[in-house]
């Protein structure tokens, strides 16, 4: 993988673990530069697959544990699918291009990504009305999608 010219989010993201005190090893860089570059949603073992065809030194538990600290540190957000793995991104950040929450169709399983800052008025709401804080991120939010509707009443 590259080491120079970082992308801006995994950039930030090793800032964050030098802040925070915490060691930028081969693993932890290699696991944000996948996550960085991903287009799609990847569980861990998509992760571990894309880390070792770029850096084949580093092992599968290595890039496992790296996720598991990562989301600890709070740079790395997951989020819980129903019936599926547990899908990673690069937490949102100024620099992340990958703020979005996810939607998914409970007849299809398809998923949609919407904006975060859909929910915020909801988020809002819990937290004025409840003192409840929303992690959009963490839970895909579950439904029927519009084909699959279309399909039903066909």
């Amino acid at each position: 993988m590259r080491h120079t010219d970082e992308a801006p989010a995994v950039a930030e993201a090793l800032g964050q673990l030098r802040e925070k005190g915490e060691r930028v090893t081969a693993a932890r860089r290699a696991v944000l530069e996948v996550l960085d570059e991903a287009r799609g949603h990847l569980c861990a073992e998509d992760i571990a697959e894309r880390v070792d065809a770029a850096e084949p030194g580093v092992h599968r538990a290595t890039v496992y544990r790296s996720l598991q600290s990562l989301t600890e540190l709070g740079i790395v957000a997951h989020t819980h699918v129903p019936g599926s793995a547990t899908i990673y991104h690069l937490k949102h950040s100024a620099a992340s291009r990958h703020s979005h929450a996810h939607l998914q169709c409970t007849t299809c399983e398809r998923f949609f990504d919407i904006p975060t800052e859909w929910l915020e008025p909801l988020g809002d709401r819990m937290r004025d009305e409840l003192g409840f804080e929303l992690d959009a991120q963490h839970a895909a939010l579950l439904g029927t999608c519009a084909d699959c509707r279309a399909d039903s009443h066909s």
